[in-house]
């Protein structure tokens, strides 16, 4: 984990315990979890995949949670708080970025311009755009791309956790993670997790690496493409 987003966590748990006295033990642990890489944050930012200490269960975070904690104790669990303290976070350090960057020379910003997608790369569902994977894959090509490596960071029954580097001539390096759990992947695919998961990191590399927001269309879950358009 970056060393800035571990200092801003401490940081935003010590503010949050002293402010909360009655959760200071779960927010310690909710910030163990982040910091031990357990939770796994989806693109809409609102979701999150959560694996427990031991790897062999985990949980899908969206305003709930099917732990024993939230369903028999009527209480936010630790894998909400994580959730909601790795938001927090986030985007403080993206505000945090955004005001130091307000000033700089407006050709400081020509390489963070987002490209022009081909239509032929796009489709709609629900009325909203995503991108298809051999779209990212050939823009990335475009701008130099050398080398898409991926590797398996975690591997059980129910989870699979892969990071991708997408490597260009310039020396550029960009890495994101991707994971797939038998309850965010369409059913049929439900065997094929690792694969999903290896996919996805491949995917938000070169998102991240072309400062592409839109989302690759295979990281729906299924549902969506179902009912779209």
């Amino acid at each position: 984990m970056d060393a800035t987003f571990t200092h801003a966590l401490a940081d935003e748990v010590t503010t949050l315990q002293a402010q909360f006295p009655d959760l200071a033990e779960r927010l310690g642990r909710a910030q163990t979890l982040i910091a031990d890489g357990r939770l796994f944050s989806e693109e809409d930012g609102r979701t999150a995949t959560v694996a427990s200490k031991d790897g062999s269960t985990s949980y899908t975070v969206n305003g709930s949670c099917i732990c024993k904690a939230a369903l028999h104790r009527h209480e936010a669990c630790y894998h909400r708080l994580a959730l909601r303290l790795y938001q927090k976070v986030s985007d403080r350090l993206a505000a945090d970025e955004a005001r130091s960057t307000v000033d700089l020379e407006p050709s400081a910003h020509v390489q963070e311009v987002s490209p022009v997608v081909k239509a032929e790369y796009l489709v709609q569902i629900q009325g909203r755009p995503f991108v298809r994977f051999e779209g990212l894959l050939a823009m990335a090509h475009e701008r130099g791309l050398q080398c898409l490596e991926t590797t398996i960071v975690q591997c059980t029954y129910d989870l699979a956790v892969c990071q991708s580097t997408a490597t260009f001539k310039d020396g550029m390096g960009f890495t994101d993670l991707g994971d797939a759990a038998r309850t965010n992947v369409p059913k049929h695919l439900a065997p094929a997790c690792v694969r999903m998961a290896a996919t996805r990191a491949s995917a938000r590399a070169l998102r991240r690496a072309l400062n592409l927001s839109l989302c690759r269309v295979e990281e729906l879950d299924g549902s969506e493409v179902q009912h779209g358009s």
